[in-house]
């Protein structure tokens, strides 16, 4: 007989303080509630927890993936390498361009872009013409890499650096998963030539949708300032006067204060949640050592997990279980998972680029295996005992 909760316990919630309802009162009261002076302290607090040069608030990471590509000119006759397990969004933002997004396999272990991935998908994908990489099928310059941070686990970007010096191409770091992650030291947000973070609900730290862009580079800052708010040359909370001047066809990505609000207090607070992560993270890890059919992520891969994702990898028992009769499993006992990522090369949009599974094994095994377990800050202790009971259960009878 399965015992189950009395309440669905979600995949992952998010933990907003009372002092954030107050924060975002304030603004309301405020008068003062699209992008001010709100955004501009979220700003200034984010650069300075992150190190960046720059950081430049949007209303998503997907904006601020878009921006970055704009920055550096990206169009229809280029190409960038993107791995193949992701969220659409990494990839979606180069079609926006009418570019080649080319896939790159990702390691066994923490699935992510590699220099041994990134050099393969060159090797198989590209030749080396005038200095430049060119894409083999369709004669597409490459320009960027965009290595993902999947779950909270870091690349190797020092490999993943050295490999764009060589070929002269563009670094940008889609970081949704990875605040506040480090990499030998360093914060993420300081290592490519951009990197990209998001703030939605199941983050690290959220502002309800929200994103931010940070680089050193004060031309690509510039760029992505303006950009962000219809090509407006001047800011409304800067403006002097009625006067402004279009100046380029720009987007509508500006955050607003009452986001803004949310994440001003989350910033000062995503120590402590990230310590919450953290515990659940070793909690799970102890709990199921010593199920030998469930395989634990690894804690760290030169750097600090920010633990955005608990991601087991589930062997299959034939006849009695695998990754979906474990979901299935858990949901009978109110237990909510989730997967992360369906590969890219398996959504019908993406397979008009001609893909070819044979090139991704590593890939294709995770898909086949990988389910997130139920990890956010807010998350009693009883939401945690429960989620390894359940688990446990699952496995009882093997």
């Amino acid at each position: 007989m399965i015992t189950a909760r009395k309440t669905f316990l979600p995949f992952a919630l998010p933990l907003i303080s009372e002092r954030a309802v107050e924060e975002v009162a304030a603004v309301l009261r405020s008068g003062w509630v699209t992008s001010g002076p709100k955004v501009r302290e979220f700003e200034e607090e984010f650069a300075r927890y992150t190190g960046a040069e720059y950081a430049l608030a949007l209303n998503s990471a997907t904006a601020g993936l878009h921006l970055a590509l704009e920055a550096i000119g990206l169009c229809s006759e280029d190409a960038v390498f993107v791995p193949a397990v992701t969220f659409t969004a990494t990839a979606e933002t180069v079609c926006y361009f009418g570019a080649e997004p080319i896939l790159t396999d990702v390691d066994p272990i923490f699935n992510l872009m590699t220099e041994s991935t990134l050099r393969e998908a060159i090797r198989r994908e590209c030749v080396l013409s005038k200095g430049n990489l060119v894409h083999k099928k369709t004669g597409k310059t490459v320009r960027a890499i965009m290595p993902v941070h999947l779950a909270g686990a870091v690349c190797e970007m020092d490999a993943l650096n050295s490999i764009a010096k060589e070929y002269h191409l563009y670094v940008i770091e889609d970081s949704a998963h990875a605040f506040p992650a480090a990499y030998k030291g360093r914060r993420i947000g300081t290592l490519g030539d951009f990197t990209v973070f998001s703030f939605y609900a199941t983050k690290g730290i959220t502002t309800g949708e929200g994103g931010m862009v940070t680089t050193r580079h004060p031309h690509f800052a510039e760029r992505i300032k303006l950009m962000r708010l219809h090509g407006i040359n001047r800011e409304t909370f800067d403006r002097p006067g009625w006067y402004y001047e279009v100046v380029s066809p720009g987007f509508k990505y500006n955050m607003s204060d009452i986001a803004a609000a949310i994440g001003v207090v989350q910033l000062s607070e995503a120590e402590e949640l990230w310590k919450r992560r953290i515990l659940i993270s070793e909690i799970y890890r102890s709990e199921f050592s010593d199920l030998p059919f469930l395989h634990l992520p690894l804690p760290a891969n030169d750097g600090d997990h920010s633990w955005h994702l608990f991601r087991v990898e589930v062997d299959r028992v034939r006849g009695k279980i695998d990754r979906d009769i474990l979901c299935s499993e858990l949901k009978k006992r109110n237990i909510g998972c989730s997967l992360h990522f369906i590969p890219l090369y398996e959504h019908p949009f993406y397979q008009r680029f001609g893909y070819d599974k044979k090139h991704y094994p590593n890939t294709d095994a995770m898909f086949q295996r990988t389910l997130s377990l139920p990890l956010f800050p807010g998350m009693t202790d009883g939401d945690i005992e429960d989620v390894v009971a359940a688990v446990r259960d699952v496995f009882s009878g093997l």
